[in-house]
């Protein structure tokens, strides 16, 4: 009789406690879906924060009359240098390509005009052209190509029109950047100092290995992407080609992109070089990038990381970034293996050590 009082009751406990987190899990989908762009904000803000402040700890050591750089001049200091890169990007990096493009687009004509010259000298692709009408169909795609080319140009104003419209945003990323590199180590001290013990040191080491594996990650690829930069344009002024600069910059920022962002740059260095290079430079270039990319991956980055801060299973830094991108375009790419490893330290902090500790203290069978 007490057993059948008591069963209704557990029962209805449960369902509601069911319901309760059920609701709770419903509203937190609405939140975060309706304040989506402002988190992607703060994590970029802090991303950003964990990715600046060795050059801020760097500046900050830098000794003035016997005094210490004060942070927030440290801070201004690298914002400032940040700024002269962006303004230089804009100035002399993007221009050149553009010209380049609508040059390329007006000047095909000329180079299928060249193109159907050798085909008439030539019998077996003349009895080709007889039959399949080659040289025409091509004649009729190059004089569509420039207005297509001109089109794209337009395109790429419009976005730079879109930039300058989420310009709000970079204001905001870059003011939350830099009261966490003002404050940010203070706010996560005074966030955890009301816990308990070991919850607080267990919050406190994650905090620092996350800290370092976002440092690790950032000092590495930047290290590695001025390398492959400095490698290009050393390259491209030797071969006295004149989109050096851009194409040294390309290959850097795309170098930032895990798995594929340096294949995508040395290739997009051998088509500028087909185009408006000889042949054999081509050639040349592609011998020198795949070595180059061979030592970067088999020896530079193991070294590198060889302090174990960041490690992150091949298949896993795939899905991840592939998630990243789908979620955040370009952004979510550069951040996903970072969080793929901070994700892994705080399951190595709260998931593997009851599992150790079960192995630890299971008994062992006598012989």
């Amino acid at each position: 009789m007490e057993a059948s009082r008591i069963e209704p009751r557990a029962v209805a406990k449960i369902v509601l406690v069911a319901l309760f987190f059920a609701a709770l899990a419903v509203l937190l989908a609405i939140v975060i879906l309706h304040t989506r762009t402002t988190l992607r904000w703060v994590a970029a803000a802090i991303f950003l924060a964990l990715a600046l402040d060795p050059a801020v700890g760097l500046f900050e050591r830098i000794s003035i009359r016997r005094r210490s750089m004060p942070r927030v001049g440290a801070i201004l200091i690298v914002y400032l240098l940040f700024l002269a890169a962006l303004v230089f990007l804009i100035l002399h990096v993007f221009p050149p390509i553009v010209r380049e493009i609508e040059g390329l687009g007006k000047s095909l004509p000329t180079y299928v005009k060249d193109f159907e010259h050798w085909a008439e000298n030539n019998q077996q692709f003349r009895e080709l052209n007889d039959k399949y009408d080659l040289t025409a169909k091509l004649s009729e795609q190059a004089s569509s190509l420039p207005s297509a080319l001109g089109q794209g140009a337009s395109e790429l104003e419009s976005l730079t029109v879109s930039l300058i419209e989420h310009l709000i945003a970079a204001i905001t990323v870059l003011t939350v950047t830099f009261f966490l590199l003002l404050d940010g180590r203070g706010m996560f001290e005074r966030g955890t100092g009301r816990l308990r013990a070991p919850t607080r040191d267990r919050l406190r080491r994650v905090g620092l290995r996350i800290a370092k594996v976002v440092c690790a990650y950032v000092s590495v690829n930047v290290l590695l992407a001025a390398a492959v930069g400095f490698l290009t344009y050393g390259f491209l002024v030797l071969l006295g080609f004149h989109l050096a600069l851009p194409m040294a910059v390309l290959v850097a920022f795309l170098d930032l992109i895990p798995l594929i962002g340096l294949t995508v740059g040395g290739a997009i260095v051998a088509t500028a070089l087909v185009v408006d290079g000889q042949p054999g430079h081509v050639l040349i270039w592609i011998a020198v990038f795949l070595v180059y990319q061979q030592a970067q991956d088999r020896a530079i980055q193991p070294l590198l990381y060889k302090s174990g801060a960041l490690k992150v299973n091949p298949a896993v830094a795939i899905i991840a970034v592939l998630v990243g991108a789908n979620l955040a375009g370009v952004l979510g790419a550069l951040l996903a293996i970072p969080t793929a490893a901070s994700l892994g330290v705080v399951v190595d902090e709260f998931v593997l050590p009851p599992a150790r500790a079960g192995r630890a203290a299971k008994p062992k069978t006598p012989k």
